[in-house]
């Protein structure tokens, strides 16, 4: 249905008004227009599966009326959590001089609300390393973090926002960016959210994310994000995801669809159970 909504769009339109209606058609295919009601309805159809307190979230960019669903079961594992600080990462969507730009606004704002920028912990990734920059040059409504937002808005109550973007698919700037969150983040209540598109990957490429990481294999893993085999764009915040996951130790859970479901990209990393002394 949506290839057939772009090739009607470009038989029938100007050139140049062809950008701002092919945004509104992508607009009217997402969850941008849903309203917090219809977002809670969703997520409470589903009861958690996790088994404890999340630190890190998988996630499809973008979030579609098809893929709906899908996300209200992955959210509902946040019911009940509260976090000072979420962090979302995702890929610039091309090569930019500046590796891991932070956008420069003091706030996002979706049709649920504003969300304020953490200007501090910003300024920390800036301190941190020299390859985290303050640049508005990926800024736009295309940003996955709008979709995730819209999400995180509707199930928790109160928390700060920091957007980074991933301009490099370098395995050196990716591991510069997993140790980062890793050490500025450890003891920090915050949640990382890492976004990527699965529509696309290969047969198979979920489950063997899956199995590699169940089997700890993560340099395996990396090898099969950083040479494209899996088909998922985005691969490198997954890769950085799944490292800083590796780092603090977390029980990671990647979710492969159903025969009926859309191909996406959804997870988390929860914190390990601790056995009980006998």
């Amino acid at each position: 249905y949506f290839i057939h909504l772009i090739r009607l769009f470009f038989i029938h339109s100007e050139p140049g008004r062809r950008a701002g209606r092919l945004a509104f058609i992508i607009n009217e295919m997402s969850i941008r227009n849903y309203s917090k009601k219809q977002i809670l309805e969703g997520i409470n159809r589903y009861e958690p599966v996790k088994d404890n307190r999340l630190r890190l979230l998988f996630a499809q960019n973008p979030i579609t009326e098809e893929t709906f669903d899908q996300f209200c079961r992955l959210y509902a594992n946040l019911k009940d959590e509260q976090y000072d600080d979420v962090i979302v990462i995702e890929s610039f969507g091309r090569e930019h001089e500046k590796y891991l730009p932070m956008i420069s606004a003091p706030s996002i704002e979706t049709s649920l609300g504003s969300v304020q920028i953490n200007d501090l912990l910003r300024n920390d990734f800036c301190d941190e390393d020299d390859d985290f920059y303050i640049d508005d040059h990926g800024f736009s409504e295309k940003m996955a973090v709008y979709d995730q937002l819209m999400m995180l808005q509707s199930v928790l109550d109160d928390f700060k926002l920091l957007s980074i973007q991933v301009a490099s698919l370098r395995p050196s700037i990716v591991r510069e960016l997993a140790m980062a969150v890793s050490e500025l983040m450890r003891d920090r209540n915050a949640l990382i959210v890492v976004c990527g598109d699965a529509s696309n990957a290969a047969d198979g490429a979920l489950a063997k994310i899956r199995d590699m990481i169940a089997a700890n294999d993560v340099s395996r893993l990396m090898n099969f994000l950083n040479t494209g085999d899996a088909g998922v764009e985005g691969a490198g915040p997954l890769a950085a995801g799944i490292l800083i996951a590796h780092d603090w130790e977390l029980s990671t859970s990647i979710f492969t669809p159903s025969a009926d479901e859309d191909s996406v990209l959804s997870g988390f990393s929860r914190l390990r159970q601790i056995p009980q002394p006998v």
